[in-house]
């Protein structure tokens, strides 16, 4: 079995709902797909827009599964329900009706140790020209986003990160204050 954990994020409404009413459609139709097991819903939040803080706040949620899915097979199945639930990819971190970023599979490396540093090194122009072509776990933004280490932190506080060796709650408790303040746990 593989054990994952990913969060998903909204800042448009879709047909489904508001971005709250989406997701929460979204989760439950990962929780009721037959190859995922014991499935753990972290807090909600609201959070500002990490790049455009005039874009519409996000909701997210982070969600800890196991299942027999690899990891490639696990982002064709959320691709599809992005697609499902109203995603049109037309701009690089921009507003959404429904983002499925998969954090992190165990303690695994991928695509391997050199690509994922050479991610987890680029600067903020390049990460926001360049769109890699497979998927790179751990998420090679994970330690710099309070609207991932939050829901990480209410799920799996003692994991480790595989390359860079620190602990969900190390990694939260070392960002900023504002970025701290920034989130807020949202009520539903």
């Amino acid at each position: 079995m593989n054990n994952y954990i990913v969060v998903l994020g909204s800042n448009l409404s879709s047909k489904f709902g508001n971005s709250a009413e989406t997701l929460k459609k979204c989760v439950d139709e990962i929780r009721s797909n037959p190859s995922i097991e014991s499935l753990l819903e972290s807090k909600w939040y609201i959070s500002a827009s990490f790049l455009n803080k005039r874009d519409p706040r996000y909701v997210n949620v982070g969600i800890r599964f196991s299942t027999k899915l690899k990891p490639k097979k696990l982002l064709n199945f959320t691709s599809g329900l992005e697609n499902k639930y109203g995603r049109k990819r037309q701009e690089r971190w921009g507003p959404r009706t429904c983002d499925i970023d998969i954090l992190l599979c165990d303690q695994q490396i991928l695509p391997s140790k050199l690509y994922f540093n050479e991610w987890l090194n680029l600067n903020l122009s390049d990460q926001i020209r360049l769109v890699p072509n497979e998927l790179i776990l751990p998420h090679p933004r994970l330690q710099e986003r309070t609207f991932f280490l939050k829901p990480l932190d209410d799920l799996q506080p003692d994991w480790i990160h595989p390359f860079l060796k620190v602990k969900a709650k190390e990694m939260l408790d070392s960002l900023p204050p504002y970025e701290l303040q920034s989130i807020q746990e949202l009520k539903l």
